[in-house]
């Protein structure tokens, strides 16, 4: 699943900012911070990215010295788990 689903010019990106998921944030671009969300929404060890742009890769690896806001998380997780009990 593409964050962007292969495009980070579509308007829900101009509305949504994924850095809300993250701990001090302000310094890393929406694209950054969607890879490094992905890793905690659900939890996971990897995520796969596909790009010929060396630049663009090192942007995402760098994205992981940032860490996820746990709290933020959970109180994201427990909506969709009340929808998905009922």
């Amino acid at each position: 699943m593409s964050s962007f689903s292969g495009n980070a010019a579509q308007e829900v990106w101009e509305r949504f900012d994924p850095r809300i998921f993250l701990r001090d944030s302000a310094s890393i671009n929406k694209a950054q911070a969607a890879f490094r969300s992905a890793y905690g929404l659900p939890r996971v060890d990897a995520v796969a990215v596909g790009t010929d742009n060396v630049g663009h890769l090192r942007e995402l690896t760098e994205a992981l010295a940032y860490e996820v806001d746990d709290q933020v998380i959970r109180e994201y997780r427990q909506p969709l788990k009340a929808r998905q009990l009922a």
